[in-house]
């Protein structure tokens, strides 16, 4: 199932807007995220703020920031979505990591059980879910 643009107007999600926020808001956008996640097992709780952490880098590294950040849980089964909206056109692919980066999404990949994007005309969404607990 992907996350599409309108995803944050269904039940269940937890929206943080960060428009205009700039970079000086991701600790916030982490703390923020830690406040919703705080009931899972440390494992999964570090996992998913891992995921939180590299998708927000990505959107003020390759688009213009990040507009939103948006949590979904469910228990049973238990899983976490983790979604970033942003303005940009670009594709996230995974890529050979180097000296100026390139291991963000080899990390999500790594973590998540799936990830992907949607495009749609204000920008896209790149999202992973996670299995948790």
């Amino acid at each position: 199932m992907q996350v599409n643009w309108g995803a944050a107007r269904e039940p269940g999600w937890d929206v943080l807007d960060l428009a205009g926020a700039g970079p000086s808001g991701l600790a916030a956008a982490r703390r923020w995220a830690e406040g919703r996640l705080g009931f899972l097992a440390e494992p999964d709780r570090v996992d998913a703020l891992i995921v939180v952490g590299e998708l927000l880098e990505n959107a003020y590294v390759h688009a213009p920031g990040p507009a939103e950040l948006r949590l979904h849980i469910t228990q049973d089964p238990c899983e976490v979505t983790v979604a970033v909206t942003d303005v940009g056109t670009g594709e996230p692919r995974l890529r050979v990591p180097g000296h100026a980066g390139g291991r963000g999404l080899l990390l999500v990949d790594e973590l998540a059980v799936t990830w992907g994007v949607s495009h749609h005309d204000d920008g896209k969404v790149v999202w992973a879910r996670l299995d948790c607990g």
